[in-house]
């Protein structure tokens, strides 16, 4: 069963293997980003995978189905389809009995990319309009006649929504959001996504580490600590050094830092500096090995290990979806 409100606008992500993995962040993270500017949440997802199985993005990462099943279409207001570059040799019968169910309640049929193709390969796209994109491991790609194809980033035709990439799609959805909910909150979505600042929700205080970031710890000594290694990010200060240029044995100084800010010194050093190179990544055209370098880190493969881990997406893809963000902005 569904387990969200009726009265919200529900998506649901349906991701075969081999999905973009930042089409899928970028998609969830306009959704967010739109509650979070809301005076009340006004959009809830799910996540479903064809065998009900984990499944595997693009990037290697292995994904959960958040539904274990097809029920509730009824409830689906925009399902979008994601699918690696190559087609799959059989299209299952429940996913297409899913769509099938959601298209009798006036609910939204999309697709990324491959995942376009698919409803184009069903029917789904007959006597529309839509951007059909073929991956690189497409050969021999069925022709469409029924289906008018253009080249733009996104069309929103009918109870359609075809996108052309990866990146498109916080566009795509941008779109979406002026038209489900209203012209102004898309473009506070686009602006925050632009930004790479989720805002808090509304009647929410900020997280732990938001906070960290807004103002100074109250304990003094660990404002002074973290000041020293603000001040030193991109040579890391040994942490018995840090302790005794405070006064403190490095277990004092753990203990009294975990009572402050309910971390290590070692987890809050490490978050300073994988913010500062995040920042440095949608802000900048610095080369990410760089950015590695000022950010503390010896290896390039060593700060693509710790972003993705802390981001739970590549430096490259924190980067693209900032570009992407920024397109977003430059035309809502």
């Amino acid at each position: 069963m569904l387990r969200h409100p009726p009265a919200m606008v529900h998506v649901s992500f349906v991701l075969f293997p081999g999905f973009p993995m930042l089409a899928y962040a970028l998609g969830c993270a306009a959704l967010d980003t739109a509650n979070r500017l809301s005076p009340e949440p006004l959009f809830s997802y799910d996540t479903r995978i064809p065998g009900h199985q984990p499944v595997r993005a693009c990037n290697g990462a292995l994904v959960d189905p958040g539904q274990p099943n097809w029920d509730g279409a009824e409830d689906i207001d925009l399902v979008m389809v994601l699918c690696g570059d190559a087609m799959p040799g059989r299209i299952p019968n429940g996913f297409q009995a899913f769509l099938s169910r959601i298209a009798a309640q006036d609910g939204r049929l999309g697709g990324v990319a491959t995942g376009a193709l698919i409803l184009a390969r069903i029917g789904w796209l007959d006597g529309r309009q839509a951007v059909l994109s073929h991956g690189p491991d497409l050969t021999d790609v069925p022709q469409f006649p029924a289906i008018e194809t253009v080249e733009r980033p996104y069309v929103i035709d009918d109870h359609r929504l075809t996108v052309a990439g990866g990146a498109a799609i916080g566009e795509a959805l941008c779109a979406w959001i002026a038209k489900t909910a209203s012209p102004a909150l898309a473009q506070e979505v686009a602006r925050a996504m632009a930004s790479g600042r989720l805002p808090q929700p509304h009647g929410q205080n900020a997280s732990q580490d938001d906070t960290q970031e807004a103002t100074a710890p109250a304990d003094p000594i660990i404002a002074e600590m973290e000041a020293r290694m603000r001040a030193h990010l991109e040579t890391p200060l040994a942490l018995t050094e840090l302790a005794e240029s405070l006064g403190m044995s490095r277990k004092a100084l753990r203990g009294r830092c975990e009572r402050a800010l309910g971390v290590k010194p070692s987890e809050h050093y490490l978050t300073l500096r994988l913010r500062h190179g995040a920042d440095l990544l949608r802000h900048t055209a610095m080369p990410v090995s760089e950015i590695a370098r000022v950010s503390g880190f010896e290896t390039l493969a060593g700060f693509s290990r710790a972003i993705s881990n802390k981001l739970g997406v590549s430096p490259s893809a924190v980067r693209k979806m900032a570009r992407a963000a920024r397109m977003v902005t430059a035309y809502a």
